[in-house]
């Protein structure tokens, strides 16, 4: 795919209005011809079938350009979105087809995962919730799935019980072993969230008699605070209670990681610093999970994200190297590297590591943004436009979303 050309078209043609226009109305087309859009379909099924997914999709754009309320062209177009990582323009195309095809336990499965993957939490419920109850019987994995995502979105907005009530009613109906495991761990973490954590006989703890480990049947290193802050979305909350995991253990790397992510979700960029290079100093001692003492990559690449923040890019520029060095496709190492480059005046190297990611990952706003400030910095004003209307139209976050759509108004005004 190529980026520049992606980001035009999506910024000023019909292709936008079909990939994020698609919950409104249709006019009125009486003369539709349905021998030619059920054959542009069926042509498109075609191509799907023998794994050409490009003519797959002409022909699918095509089917609902003479019909836009197609449920079959629109569900194919949402899963393409879907697994092109394009999760808003997968909502857009499976609520459309969802009309017609209310009854469709997989839709809603993928539906939910899209809501869940821009972190709009309501939209994920009540998608997962319906691929549950269309399936009363238990004969489509996909109810089964869906329920094993909703407890985990219940778990990640502190609705505990809930959460505990789908695991329990998934593991009745799992038979794949490891997901079995997976589930009696997920319910060993919200026992111990929840203050209700019985000892297995597995058990260690710490000298206060804090339990620290052997927990669940993957005997996991963990504690009651680091699960209660794993189970929220409040960086302050998940702050304080990182925090607390670390008094409860300063052994667990993942924690410092964890605090530090927390810090920089806050804008305390300078009070991440410490917890990531800490993270990366006891992984590094982790013989056993890091037994060649590599760096910890995502600590880098944080710590790149974190300087680029402070203003300091040849800092970030180093630490994202040391994260690449180690991963060289890590998607956060290349984007703080980008980032650093712009701001070291190198925008034109920046420009196409963020097309590349954009290509990995066309509705990831963050990187979205990045490629509008290279773009600016390398004085190109239409792509830089472009790039910030598809950053705006991807942000889940509605305040960041606001002063994007302010500085997007800004440029259209120029």
């Amino acid at each position: 795919m190529n980026t520049i050309r992606y980001l035009l078209i999506l910024a000023t043609m019909a292709v936008a209005a079909i990939s994020v226009g698609l919950a409104q109305e249709p006019a009125e087309s009486p003369e539709l011809d349905s021998k030619l859009y059920e054959l542009h379909f069926q042509q498109g099924m075609a191509y799907n079938d023998s794994g050409d997914r490009t003519l797959a999709r002409q022909h699918f754009l095509t089917t609902i350009y003479l019909h836009p309320d197609h449920s079959g062209a629109n569900y194919q177009l949402g899963l393409m979105a879907y697994s092109d990582n394009n999760y808003s323009a997968a909502i857009s195309f499976l609520e459309r087809a969802s009309v017609e095809m209310s009854e469709k336990v997989e839709l809603y499965y993928w539906l939910g995962g899209a809501y869940w993957k821009k972190s709009r939490a309501d939209g994920a419920i009540k998608n997962y919730r319906k691929a549950v109850v269309l399936d009363p019987q238990h004969k489509n994995s996909f109810s089964l799935y869906a329920l094993e995502n909703l407890a985990e979105v219940y778990t990640r907005t502190e609705r505990l019980q809930e959460s505990m009530d789908a695991y329990q009613a998934a593991l009745k109906r799992e038979t794949r072993q490891a997901w079995v495991s997976k589930i009696k761990d997920q319910i060993a973490e919200l026992h111990l969230t929840m203050g209700t954590y019985k000892d297995d006989g597995n058990t260690r703890y710490n000298e206060k008699g804090e339990a620290i480990g052997g927990i669940g049947a993957g005997d996991m290193r963990t504690n009651h605070y680091f699960e209660i802050a794993r189970h929220t979305t409040d960086p302050v909350k998940e702050a304080m209670y990182y925090q607390k995991s670390i008094e409860a253990d300063p052994g667990m790397y993942q924690s410092y990681f964890n605090l530090g992510w927390a810090l920089t979700r806050q804008g305390k960029h300078d009070e991440a610093v410490p917890a990531f290079v800490r993270s990366d100093e006891i992984w590094r001692q982790e013989r056993g999970w890091n037994p060649e003492m590599i760096p910890k990559t995502d600590a880098h690449a944080f710590l790149a994200l974190c300087y680029v923040e402070l203003g300091e890019p040849e800092k970030a520029l180093d630490f994202a190297e040391i994260a690449l060095g180690s991963a060289p496709n890590y998607y956060y190492g290349l984007l703080y590297k980008a980032r650093a480059l712009t701001e070291l005046g190198r925008s034109q190297e920046a420009i196409p590591i963020l097309e590349g990611l954009i290509d990995r990952n066309p509705d990831e706003a963050e990187a979205l943004y990045a490629l509008y400030e290279s773009y600016r910095a390398a004085l190109k004003p239409n792509l830089a436009l472009a790039a910030l209307y598809q950053a705006v139209r991807a942000q889940a976050d509605n305040q960041q979303k606001m002063r994007w759509e302010k500085e997007l108004n800004v440029l259209k005004e120029r």
